[in-house]
């Protein structure tokens, strides 16, 4: 354990120990509720939805290796995983014979830049078995759930924040939910869904009332 932690926190393999840390504070936190994690932000469908988005930078390079299909924030969350490991693994295995200067460095510098393009393509074959089940969310992510009942599964509820779990077809999906300033809704409480906001990708909910 300690030279694990010795190995993650030099450079250049603290860099990606950094961002990795991000990424676990961020799924705990969604996951406990307290944050929106979103599973609307395809890159492929933010694309289709305005064709007049100029695709360059970060996303057309997701999109040239084929990283769509798959939530933005997972697909995030699994690069920088797979650059962690191989970066810890370099520098476990032949950064750390190299003695201390420009040249380490250097070469540290130009590894983390080529640690990050490896592990595109890598992601793109990791992420395929998930298309399925998330294109499957998104296809009933629409009108055909309002009137159903739902369980809230943030800690609260607003105009713009919060996530119920609801089934649909035998399968337990999770949507998006808002709900009107009179209402206060918490974790586990039964709504029924009145409405849905095609463009925000979430719906309405209000108390269910037995």
């Amino acid at each position: 354990m300690e030279q694990l932690l010795v190995v993650a926190s030099q450079f250049p393999t603290v860099i990606y120990s950094v961002l990795l840390g991000i990424v676990i504070v961020y799924w705990i936190v969604g996951l406990l509720g307290f944050i929106d994690l979103d599973f609307s932000g395809d890159i492929e469908l933010d694309i289709d939805s305005d064709v007049d988005v100029s695709v360059g930078g970060l996303t057309g390079l997701l999109l040239t290796f084929g990283l769509t299909g798959v939530p933005f924030t997972l697909v995030i969350s699994i690069i920088i995983l797979i650059c962690w490991l191989i970066s810890f693994y370099l520098q476990f295995y032949l950064l750390t014979w190299l003695p201390d200067g420009w040249l380490y460095y250097f070469i540290g510098t130009v590894s983390d830049f080529l640690i990050f393009v490896l592990s595109l393509p890598i992601t793109a074959i990791a992420i395929r078995p998930l298309k399925g089940m998330f294109n499957s969310v998104e296809t009933v992510t629409s009108r055909h759930l309002v009137g159903k009942e739902a369980i809230i599964a943030t800690g609260s509820v607003n105009e713009i924040f919060g996530q119920a779990r609801l089934f649909n077809e035998g399968a337990e999906i999770l949507v998006d939910v808002r709900c009107d300033p009179q209402h206060v809704l918490k974790l586990g409480d039964k709504v029924l869904v009145v409405e849905y906001l095609e463009e925000n990708h979430a719906y309405i909910v209000a108390p269910y009332v037995q």
